[in-house]
């Protein structure tokens, strides 16, 4: 690839070039992450330590607070060089640094400079900065103190960034960082045709069986059209391609033409019809024999669970979190078997010890009105959905064993918070009667002989109560029949 070529030969210091940044944008899916992850392989590999990296993902909610990115970066330096460390540790003596310049300055940029003096490049990668929340103000605060109008970062210094396009109109154009120590190149997908094609066939290679009647499939023309629809997109290959692997496990030899033709009605490099097709074949939703409501609420409780989430949890664990979904109506084991393609895409992980990684542009895609009818994921609904999940595993502690119960007691208000802040309905009966329950007797000293103490679930119960009943109140919601405990 020519920009990871340029890169490398950019990587070397040359005191006649200003360019400190190289800032690389790209659309959803051309391989921004997979690029940055192999600058940092090829560096490690030529004994070229990376000072540090952050790699950014709201699958892993910690890593998109903006106040983490410089710490996180910090504590990276100081491990990776005693030089910093002591820089650090003679800044950290006064406290924790207030504002974010002066973060920016004593636990960023000067041990980068004391770094600089030992060492004949500093490699600083950061991926994904788009995803940071409240990311086009974020990006442009930490940028501002990074490289302000006459910055001096030394000349050996090398931060690479990835993000989409969009970010880079407004530092382009801005009149208060200092444009000079930029350089800006777009990950074109033109430019992966070729490896993608590789790409895809050597995946087709291992998913397929190895049988005698397996060994003539695909034919290269078959490879060729799904080559021309990723279009140099490396997550879309990846996606279908894993797609295709479950169809085979599914149906076997009964698909495989139809997998491929299922793709000469897509456009070139639309990751929208790629999803829209993984999401309307799933279970044969679309079939009119199917409940296909019992389908999409089991569809939306955990998609919008793992959207929801403030930390990652395994397959395993939320398969276990989500018992209240009822077995015999939706299999939340098969839902994570048939959505693999984008929940836990490449990954070579075992199944059950999995972190779904949703792609943010699977994530986008799920949660605008571009998702195919009654697939739109609200972000109300998701808390909603997992505060209540969280309220069923408080209340039934001491019959599952299994369940992460901290994660409930530690985060079960923040959902609801959040849900009633979205929009949420209050007209939940079953919601309504956790609240209750959650304060009996029995339940709070299971969580007490668990805990070794009082959790905070408790002492925020009834706050929680009395808001939704306000809120409840206000929108003229009647008839619920709610049984309150007489310690209530």
């Amino acid at each position: 690839m020519k920009l990871l070529e340029d890169i490398e030969k950019w990587l070397s210091p040359q005191s006649s070039n200003a360019e400190r940044i190289f800032w690389v944008t790209g659309i959803p899916g051309s391989g921004k992450s997979t690029l940055s992850a192999t600058i940092v392989d090829n560096l490690r590999e030529n004994h070229t330590p990376v000072s540090a990296q952050f790699f950014i993902s709201r699958n892993i909610p910690e890593t998109v607070v903006p106040d983490k990115i410089i710490p996180t970066i910090a504590q990276q330096l100081a491990v990776s060089s005693p030089t910093a460390a002591r820089v650090l540790e003679k800044t950290l003596k006064d406290g924790y640094p207030a504002t974010r310049k002066k973060q920016v300055t004593s636990l960023l940029l000067d041990p980068i400079r004391e770094l600089s003096k030992s060492r004949d490049v500093v490699v600083i990668v950061i991926d994904a900065l788009d995803e940071l929340k409240d990311a086009a103000k974020s990006v442009m605060e930490i940028l501002s103190h990074i490289a302000p109008t006459k910055c001096n970062l030394p000349d050996n210094v090398r931060f690479i960034i990835t993000s989409r396009p969009e970010h880079w109109a407004d530092i382009s154009t801005s009149k208060n960082l200092e444009l000079a120590v930029f350089k800006q190149q777009f990950l074109a997908t033109e430019s992966s045709v070729s490896e993608v094609h590789s790409f895809i066939g050597a995946r087709m290679r291992e998913i397929k069986p190895d049988e005698p009647d397996w060994q003539d499939w695909p034919h290269p023309y078959q490879l060729q059209r799904l080559s021309d629809k990723a279009n140099g997109l490396f997550h879309y290959a990846a996606t279908a391609l894993q797609w295709i692997e479950g169809q085979i496990r599914k149906y076997n030899k009964a698909c495989r033409s139809r997998v491929f033709d299922q793709f000469d009605q897509m456009g070139i490099g639309q990751l929208d019809d790629l999803y829209k097709l993984i999401l309307t074949s799933w279970e044969n939703v679309d079939d009119p024999a199917v409940n296909a409501q019992t389908q999409l609420d089991g569809f939306h409780h955990i998609i919008g669970t793992i959207l929801a989430l403030e930390k990652p949890l395994t397959i395993r664990q939320i398969i276990a979190f989500l018992s209240d979904i009822p077995a015999d109506k939706f299999d939340v084991t098969n839902f994570f078997q048939q959505m693999r393609s984008v929940l836990i895409p490449g990954t070579t992980t075992s199944f059950y010890d999995a972190t779904p990684q949703m792609h943010k542009s699977f994530r986008d895609y799920i949660m605008s009105n571009r998702a195919p009818p009654g697939f739109q994921i609200l972000t109300w609904s998701a808390h909603f959905v997992t505060a209540r999940s969280c309220l069923e595993v408080i209340v039934n502690a001491g019959s599952q064993p299994k369940v992460d119960h901290f994660y409930a007691g530690e985060h079960w208000d923040h959902h609801l918070w959040q849900a009633v802040k979205e929009g949420a309905r209050c007209d939940d009966e079953r919601l309504w009667q956790l609240l209750c329950d959650m304060v009996k007797d029995n339940i709070v000293n299971v969580w007490k002989n668990r805990a070794g103490k009082d959790m905070g679930a408790f002492m925020n119960v009834a706050a929680a109560g009395w808001f939704m009943f306000k809120v409840r109140a206000n929108k003229h919601i009647t008839g619920l029949t709610i049984h309150y405990p007489e310690e209530v």
